[in-house]
């Protein structure tokens, strides 16, 4: 199992070829998180659940997206080896993020 929490909204599990997207444009009703951070462009990454993982895609041109205190450009696949105690630490421009997995990814 996995989920995705950003603090003040709710929890999001993820469910196999779900995806997540991110961003700041309250009109695009296709966002799963909606953030009021200027650091956050209107579209601003995607994280995306498969089978053996899951795939974290920085869409922003100009903002920062971070796994683990690193920052990323292009997809990264993201593994339970990527892991502490459980626990992925993303970073969406200036906004925190916890990315928790139990178990196994796969399924």
């Amino acid at each position: 199992m996995a989920s995705l929490t950003i603090k003040g909204l709710p929890t999001q599990v993820m469910h196999t070829y779900q995806v997540l997207r991110i961003g700041s444009d309250v009109n695009d009703k296709t966002l799963t998180f909606c953030l009021n951070d200027k650091s956050i462009d209107k579209l601003h990454a995607t994280l995306t659940r498969y089978e053996k993982g899951l795939f974290l895609v920085n869409e922003s041109r100009h903002g920062s997206v971070s796994v683990n205190g690193k920052k990323v450009g292009g997809p990264v696949h993201i593994t339970y080896r990527d892991t502490y105690r459980g626990c992925v630490r993303l970073r969406f421009g200036h906004t925190e993020a916890l990315l928790r997995v139990s178990g196994s990814l796969t399924g």
